[in-house]
């Protein structure tokens, strides 16, 4: 017999852009595909969570635009006119969405690359919190079943563990630069922890760094886990631990554009990888890639499902045929081998009726 299929989902990180996946999710729904494991970074930690405790796609499809159809009414985040977001904004962490940095960003990063220290006045910002969570905490209280949740989908966030807000991310623009690389994300399996931590987990993976506050599981502090393996997009392209569970074909959404992770780092697994065919970009100029990170606006959101859609009908299209093509083989074998088990259970059954004659 051949293998059966396991299809996984790896859902990336990117902010108000995670608006994207739901037009994924909804072509999947509608394209028949079947998951059996999710995997999510940061915003694709929360979205795979509804996607995980829904009973089909097509249900969580449906729950996912009205998840987003609420966030685009208001916005998950307390707004903080602070220049230290403006510093974050110039720093465009956003994950793929960075430009080219400001000069005196350039600065921070190779003399922050020099030393394992915070330029003078920075270090009180290391561990503080700019925005309120309780938004996304309310979020999930409404809309988050956890009780479907432990018996769902298994679900894999996601963490990085974190030296505190500011660190991390100038750790980030080191890689970014080239002169150092940022820490494995870790990935945990979300139905394993007790359900409070459960929340923890997925609001840790969401943390953008300064922007909301880290968290402590089982003793170790995390926080954004896109942050992870910087260069490659190791912890903001969750794959791994699909492969891990044993996925053989992995659906790829990414909310990037022209993110760097490369499929050919999993040569053993089928990858579908979901990527944009036309930018992402609803803001231009410097700070654009901060605020397409923070644009939880109706206008914005509505337009990142309808392209997450039509981005995911386009590659199904394409890739369908070989796939019914793949399956329809599989068919064949198990069809012949069946075939052949018959025959033989055929040919012992007249063995045995001639030698009682004989």
């Amino acid at each position: 017999m051949t293998q059966q299929m396991k299809v996984g989902l790896a859902l990336s990180g990117g902010g108000a852009i995670g608006a994207y996946q739901v037009g994924v999710v909804k072509a999947l729904a509608e394209s028949g595909t079947q998951i059996h494991a999710v995997a999510g970074a940061s915003i694709g930690a929360l979205n795979g969570a509804i996607v995980a405790s829904s009973p089909s796609l097509t249900q969580a499809a449906a729950r996912l635009a009205e998840v987003w159809e609420h966030l685009g009414a208001n916005s998950p985040l307390m707004a903080n006119k602070s220049v230290y977001i403006k510093l974050l904004a110039q720093a465009a962490f956003a994950f793929g969405q960075t430009n080219a940095l400001s000069r005196a960003v350039q600065l921070v990063a190779t003399l922050a690359s020099k030393a394992n220290v915070l330029p003078d006045g920075l270090s009180e910002l290391a561990d503080d919190a700019l925005l309120s969570d309780q938004p996304l905490v309310q979020l999930m209280e409404r809309y988050l079943d956890t009780v479907a949740l432990a018996n769902g989908l298994p679900l894999y966030v996601s963490l990085y563990p974190t030296q505190g807000g500011l660190v991390d991310i100038l750790s980030c623009l080191r890689a970014e630069f080239g002169l150092g690389e940022t820490a494995k994300s870790v990935f945990r399996h979300i139905q394993s922890m007790p359900i409070e931590t459960q929340k923890e987990a997925l609001l840790a993976s969401a943390a953008l760094p300064l922007l909301f506050k880290a968290r402590s599981i089982d003793g170790v502090r995390y926080s954004d886990g896109g942050m992870g393996g910087w260069s490659t997009m190791q912890g903001n392209t969750p794959v791994t631990p699909l492969v891990e569970a044993g996925c053989n074909l992995i659906v790829v959404t990414h909310l990037s554009d022209g993110s760097m992770w490369d499929r050919h780092a999993f040569p053993d697994t089928t990858i579908m990888e979901i990527r944009p065919r036309s930018t992402l970009r609803r803001h231009d100029g410097t700070l654009g890639g901060a605020k397409d990170l923070l644009g939880f606006t109706a206008s914005h959101v509505n337009s990142w499902i309808a392209q997450g859609y039509e981005d995911t009908l386009a590659t199904v299209a394409r890739i369908q045929a070989p796939l019914q093509a793949r399956q329809a083989l599989r068919d064949s074998y198990d069809t012949l081998a069946l075939s052949q088990a018959q025959d033989q259970a055929a040919d012992d059954a007249l063995a045995t009726a001639m030698a009682r004659i004989k």
